[in-house]
């Protein structure tokens, strides 16, 4: 075996769901923003404010775990193995594997990491009889240990069978040249955006302006009058409406600010790709200090 053989998990079942809820969560995050803009100033209102905040969170984790299990594979050489998991990647020379097993064989229950749900098994726990165990996988019914000297992965190819005779071959044909380890995680990556000096002045930016935005807006509220957000199509001013709907600007700077920096994280990954992510956060800033002008201009 001198070509690498790449195993992936399966996909389809995860990818459906997660991606199903990923825009379940931010149409129902768009639809409440929708609402609370037509909703009289109230309890109401408040609420359809924090829920369309607060369902994109979760809706961001469920498209990023739709992803990384899009992009999820296991590549075995002969001289290692390559884990790719979305930003998470671990290379593990070939010297370093001391056994690789079937949970099936394991001879007791593996327990899973929390939140577990077809397609994405991930995350770390300590195991009785196992030490660390780091989950990489998709599929609780295909579930494969490989143990090194410092922690057990834990994968799920989608031909166990195939892995396990593939991974059989490798070692009894051993290494020549080991892989040099590796180990990526995502808070490294993010440690590295914000090492950027650029970037981080971006996004210091961005975050500032919505911070301000949002006091602004709640010491001026108190005692002002009505307020027209918009004109109607001759350009006169809609009717006008209790001041705390002026809210809605900083919630719509806050989901911009959001939306733009994600989608900077994923461009910033290759070098070639990052002035997208600079004009994105450059964007998230301009909006953010034309929407705090809009702010001023409704209640000064």
């Amino acid at each position: 075996m001198s070509e690498a053989q790449i195993f992936t998990p399966v996909r389809r079942q995860g990818l459906l769901l997660h991606f199903g809820l990923a825009l379940l969560l931010l149409g129902v995050s768009a639809g409440s923003l929708y609402f609370a803009t037509q909703a009289a100033v109230g309890a109401y209102f408040v609420l359809l404010l924090l829920l369309s905040v607060l369902l994109l969170p979760p809706a961001v984790l469920a498209a990023y775990r739709g992803y990384a299990l899009l992009r999820a594979s296991y590549t075995l050489e002969r001289d290692g193995l390559k884990l790719r998991w979305g930003l998470r990647g671990e290379d593990i020379p070939l010297p370093e594997v001391e056994w690789v097993l079937s949970a099936a064989d394991l001879g007791y229950a593996l327990p899973l990491p929390g939140l577990s749900l077809p397609g994405g098994i991930l995350g770390r726990r300590m195991v009785e009889g196992l030490g660390l165990v780091e989950y990489l996988a998709g599929d609780a019914e295909t579930l494969i240990l490989v143990a090194t000297r410092q922690q057990v992965y834990v994968i799920s190819p989608a031909d166990p069978r195939e892995f396990l005779s593939a991974f059989q071959r490798v070692m009894e044909m051993g290494s020549l040249s080991p892989i040099e380890p590796l180990s990526a995680r995502p808070a490294a990556f993010v440690q590295n955006v914000w090492g950027e000096p650029f970037a981080r002045v971006l996004l210091a930016a961005g975050l500032g302006v919505m911070v301000v935005m949002f006091i602004t807006a709640g010491v001026l509220i108190p005692g002002h009058g009505p307020v027209a957000l918009g004109y109607d199509a001759r350009g006169l001013p809609l009717q006008a409406g209790p001041p705390e709907r002026a809210l809605l600007l900083p919630v719509l700077g806050a989901l911009t600010y959001g939306f733009n920096l994600l989608l900077g994280l994923f461009f910033f990954r290759l070098p070639e790709n990052r002035p997208v992510a600079y004009l994105l956060w450059i964007s998230s800033v301009a909006a953010g200090i034309l929407l705090f002008a809009a702010v001023l201009i409704l209640l000064l």
